[in-house]
C-alpha cells in the first residue's frame, strides 16, 4: 500500500486534472465535429440570447480552458471558467433528480473545486517561465 500511496501522491493530481480537462477538451472538440447548429438549437430552446455566438463561447472554454487545465497552465482561472460552465450548464439543463448529468456534473464541480482550491498539484505542468 505504501507504493501505491507514494506513486498516487506524486502523480494522482496531475492525472486526476488531465482527465478532468480532457472531458472538456473532447466534448468542445465533439461539438464542432458534430456541428455546432445541433448544439445552437439546444441553447435557443432555453430562450438563451445569441445562441450561435454563445454556442462558440462554449466551445472556446471547453477547448481552451480544458486544455489549459491539462497542462497545468493558469490553472485557476481555467478551473474557474470550467466551474461557472459547469455549474450554469446544470441549472439550466440538468435540475432533474432523474438525470444521471446532474449528478454527473455535481462530480465534476467536486473535482474542479479541489483543483481550484488546491492548484494543479504534484507532476508534470507547463512552465510558464
Amino acid at each position: 500500500m505504501d507504493f501505491i500511496d507514494k506513486i498516487l501522491r506524486a502523480h494522482g493530481a496531475m492525472v486526476g486534472r488531465m482527465l478532468i480537462g480532457l472531458l472538456f477538451v473532447f466534448s468542445g472538440i465533439g461539438i464542432v465535429l458534430n456541428g455546432v447548429d445541433g448544439f445552437v438549437a439546444m441553447i435557443e430552446t432555453r430562450g438563451l440570447p445569441m445562441a450561435s455566438l454563445l454556442a462558440w463561447v462554449v466551445v472556446l472554454i471547453k477547448i481552451v480552458a480544458g486544455g489549459a487545465l491539462m497542462l497545468g497552465y493558469k490553472t485557476k482561472e481555467a478551473t474557474l471558467a470550467l466551474l461557472v460552465f459547469t455549474i450554469l450548464a446544470t441549472v439550466l439543463y440538468h435540475m432533474n433528480l432523474d438525470d444521471i448529468n446532474l449528478f454527473k456534473n455535481l462530480a465534476i464541480v467536486g473535482g474542479l473545486l479541489y483543483v481550484y482550491i488546491y492548484g494543479p498539484g504534484p507532476g508534470w505542468k507547463l512552465k510558464t517561465s
